[in-house]
């Protein structure tokens, strides 16, 4: 069982009330590092998830949204509170059920489920209006499989809004997506220092 603490907060004019991880260094264990060099990024309530979640806030109501990574899943949360049809996805158990019970709570209806950008995008029901992702290139090894999946996630003249704090994978992950889509960025309201990536699909 998680050792869960509540947290309110005010996102894009939003009132959420959140349970989250008490101490994020409990979750970490050596036996799941060792096994897929697992670390709970999930649990931490980054500034690159605040700045895409003031930018979802802003986009109409009907978007067909999925947002890859999520975490605590606060962009889905605002996004679905907005009227946006979203699909919320990571790849741990503890960050899918976290997010159901916080979505539940918050009245958000969206639907959220386990998923990697290594596995079939299939099950996701592909294809989506609107692609996001807050603070998922802090590795290297993420670029290439996020670039990969995208054309199967994203409908023609689609768009993907990538967060970021300028993590050094960065600029790599943007410099060979240009060679695919266009790339650009949009303003936000959020936190200082991170830019959300803009990348538009040819119709």
């Amino acid at each position: 069982m998680l050792d869960l603490v509540e947290r309110n907060l005010s996102v894009a004019g939003r009132a959420l009330t959140l349970k989250v991880p008490r101490d994020l260094e409990a979750l970490f264990t050596e036996e799941a590092f060792a096994r897929d060099e697992f670390v709970p990024y999930w649990a931490e309530l980054w500034p690159s998830a605040l700045a895409l979640a003031e930018v979802l806030a802003g986009r109409g109501p009907g978007t067909r949204t999925l947002e890859i990574g999520c975490g605590l899943g606060v962009p889905s949360l605002v996004a679905a509170l907005a009227g946006q049809r979203v699909t919320a996805a990571d790849w741990s158990p503890d960050a899918v059920s976290v997010l159901r019970d916080n979505a539940a709570a918050n009245g958000a209806d969206l639907v959220v489920t386990a998923w990697s950008w290594t596995a079939d995008p299939a099950p996701l029901a592909p294809p989506f209006d609107l692609v996001v992702a807050a603070d998922v290139l802090y590795e290297r090894r993420n670029v290439a499989p996020i670039l990969d999946v995208l054309p199967a996630l994203v409908a023609p003249g689609g768009e993907v809004w990538v967060a970021d704090p300028g993590r050094l994978p960065a600029p790599e992950f943007l410099e060979r997506a240009a060679t695919q889509w266009t790339v650009g960025h949009l303003p936000h309201g959020g936190p200082a220092g991170v830019t959300v990536h803009r990348l538009t699909r040819p119709a």
